[in-house]
């Protein structure tokens, strides 16, 4: 064994690997930030799940769909969606924290059928300046909240846009 391996064990993506991977893409235009950036415990503290966040620039006002989905579902307060993919892995984009006391202001729904839907699909529209006045904060957390299923993630960092790789996930 070499000696990066030994010190990296499990950090890194083994192509060899027979792992199923799945890849995440960034919903939003933004910064990507750690959860503990989440002034939120419940996200910064990995409670409902792992994964990035990311703070919102003005580059866009759409939420797109991170990956392919066999199963979405918009929340009626359009402050986050849910994703199921074909490998079972469940994914949750919730833009801002306590925007769910918004009850839907400063959101707008695109898709109008919650089914299945492609990477990059157009989902919510958001008035990101009206979020940052309203709601305790506009930074996003789009988390994996079914753990029990994920060996590593490997997490990208910098500026992102719509489609951008966010993160790597090895399902176990």
């Amino acid at each position: 064994m070499k000696i990066f391996d030994k010190l990296f064990k499990n950090k890194i993506f083994n192509p060899n690997n027979d792992g199923k991977i799945v890849d995440i893409y960034a919903p939003i235009y933004g910064q990507i930030i750690p959860l503990s950036d989440i002034p939120d415990e419940a996200f910064s503290s990995g409670a409902i799940g792992d994964g990035v966040g990311i703070e919102p620039s003005a580059d866009g006002d759409i939420i797109h769909a991170p990956c392919d989905a066999e199963d979405v579902s918009i929340f009626d307060t359009l402050h986050a969606v849910s994703f199921d993919t074909k490998e079972e892995l469940e994914i949750i984009v919730h833009f801002g924290v306590d925007t769910v006391t918004l009850n839907g202001k400063g959101f707008k729904k695109i898709l109008e059928i919650e089914s299945s839907v492609k990477k990059g699909e157009k989902l919510v529209s958001y008035n990101l300046e009206y979020i940052k006045k309203k709601a305790k904060s506009h930074k996003t957390p789009i988390l994996i909240s079914n753990m029990d299923m994920v060996e590593i993630i490997e997490k990208m960092e910098g500026k992102v846009k719509p489609g951008d790789l966010l993160m790597r996930v090895r399902l176990k």
